[in-house]
This record gives C-alpha cells, sequence and structure tokens, in this order.
C-alpha cells in the first residue's frame, strides 16, 4: 500500500466506514518540518522579530512536500490550487452520500468512493464535467443502470473502457477523440447506443470490432471511411449514424448499401442508393 505519510485522507470511524465531515492528516517528517516552521513564523511575530527569507522558504517547501488523498485519489498541494472548483466538488460528493444527484453535472472530478455511490443512482447519470476517469472509477460506474453521460472525457484507458462496456444503458463519449484498437475491441462487448461522435479516424481494426456492436452506434464525427472499414460496418446491426460523411469512394459506397439501417447526409444517400439493387 501507498504510504500515506504527509497527506490529507478521509476521516474514517472507528468501523473503518468514511467520515462525511472532512479530511485528517497522517503525519510525517514533513508534516513535522511544516508545523516546525509555523512555530518558528508565529514566534517571530509575537516577538516582533524579523522574519527571514530562509524561515518563509523552508515553510513553502515544506508545505508543497504535502497532498490530499480523498477516495484514493491524491493530489499535490499545488494540483489543488489549479483546480478552482475543488471545494465545490467536496460540497457535492457529500450531497451524493446523502443521497443527492441532482448536482453530479458540476463534477470536474470523482473518487472511487463517490463512483461507488453513483454507481447506485438510477437513471440518467450525467458526468460531463469530468476530464478524467479513473480505471478504479470505471469499474464502478459500469455497475451503474441507464444512461451514463461522459463526454467530458478526451481519453480513456483500455482498462477503463473494458469495465465501462458492461455498462446497461446509453454510453455517451462523445469527448474521445481517439479510440484503440483495444478499447474497440471491449466495446464491440457493449449493449445499448453507444455514442463516440468525437472520433475524427477510425482505423479497419476498430471498425472490425465496433461492427459486432449491438444497439445504436453513433458515429457523426467521420469526414470519410476507407474501403475495409465501410466494409466492416456494413455488418452492424442497429442503427448507424454516419451523418458527418463528406466523401465516400465507390467501393465504401457499394458496401454500405448493404445496411439496413444506415443514417447519412442527403448526398451521401443519393451516391450509396446508386448500388442497391
Amino acid at each position: 500500500m501507498k504510504n500515506l505519510e504527509n497527506t490529507f485522507k478521509e476521516i474514517k470511524d472507528t468501523n473503518g466506514a468514511p467520515n462525511k465531515q472532512g479530511l485528517e492528516m497522517v503525519a510525517g517528517k514533513e508534516t513535522t518540518e511544516v508545523t516546525e516552521s509555523l512555530d518558528t513564523l508565529h514566534d517571530a511575530i509575537t516577538h516582533d522579530r524579523p522574519i527571514t527569507e530562509s524561515t518563509l522558504t523552508g515553510l513553502t517547501t515544506a508545505i508543497g512536500t504535502l497532498s490530499i488523498n480523498v477516495g484514493g485519489i491524491t493530489m499535490s498541494v499545488a494540483e489543488t490550487e489549479n483546480n478552482p472548483d475543488i471545494k465545490r466538488n467536496m460540497e457535492i460528493f457529500k450531497e451524493i452520500q446523502d443521497g443527492d444527484f441532482s448536482n453530479s453535472h458540476e463534477l470536474t472530478f470523482i473518487t472511487p468512493l463517490i463512483a461507488e455511490y453513483l454507481s447506485k443512482h438510477e437513471g440518467i447519470l450525467l458526468l460531463e464535467g469530468l476530464t478524467t476517469l479513473s480505471d478504479i472509477a470505471a469499474e464502478h460506474l459500469s455497475k451503474h443502470e441507464g444512461d451514463l453521460y461522459l463526454r467530458g472525457l478526451t481519453t480513456l484507458s483500455d482498462i477503463a473502457a473494458e469495465h465501462l462496456s458492461k455498462h446497461k444503458g446509453r454510453l455517451d463519449l462523445d469527448g474521445l477523440t481517439t479510440l484503440s484498437d483495444t478499447a474497440a475491441e471491449h466495446f464491440s462487448k457493449h449493449k445499448g447506443r453507444l455514442d463516440l461522435d468525437g472520433l475524427t479516424t477510425l482505423s479497419d481494426t476498430a471498425a472490425e470490432h465496433l461492427s459486432k456492436h449491438e444497439g445504436d452506434l453513433w458515429l457523426f464525427g467521420l469526414t470519410t471511411l476507407s474501403d475495409i472499414a465501410a466494409e466492416h460496418l456494413s455488418k452492424h446491426e442497429g442503427d448507424l449514424w454516419l451523418r458527418g460523411l463528406t466523401t465516400l469512394s465507390d467501393i465504401a459506397a457499394e458496401h454500405l448499401s448493404k445496411h439496413k439501417y444506415l443514417r447519412v447526409s442527403e448526398d451521401i444517400r443519393a451516391k450509396i442508393d446508386t448500388f442497391k439493387n
């Protein structure tokens, strides 16, 4: 287990359950140095003594070694300073623990603990403010039943994709700009509407995997498809949304003409229809 010395962490009660009231410090050498520096500063102020530059430098350095650990997420003091919404997030965390999910859409980060609470929410879950998602948090969210909106994510690990592929309901990942072949293979097992409108390119291998996805597949961001990718996607069962296509080869158009529930622009539709029997 990671050494949590010099780290603020969630307070736990005697039974090990999370306490909703705040954080506690796990003391270490650096923590002691912060305390000693503060004592020196306090003594100088109290007795009207000069405050040396070395005292202030020492205090700044010592504070920089401290971290905050909330539900398994560790952030340096500097990182918390760069996150102006941390106070608001903590307020929403408490609301969620109390059963109020109404402000979940404002969250800009979540901890594994909060992800576990969110997984128990029934119905639409809007988490569009999240820009990153840990593998552990993804595992918890995969157990949520209902529409899950994660449009703020621009990247996703293959492990997180594997977890989310088990989610039951609409999965909106419109913010993703890239999709690995491995992640596409995982999402091929997802059942339900899958939104990937942020993708502007799709490899032939990824197209082959996604063709096996069961449910509506949204790929609005694609402006063209290779002949091989088109052949793979033509075998997809369910609505296939490719309204962003602007160019398509004759071979690709012929492949897509075999898809029963294809949604494309009028111009692309006209071209595809020339290949229908």
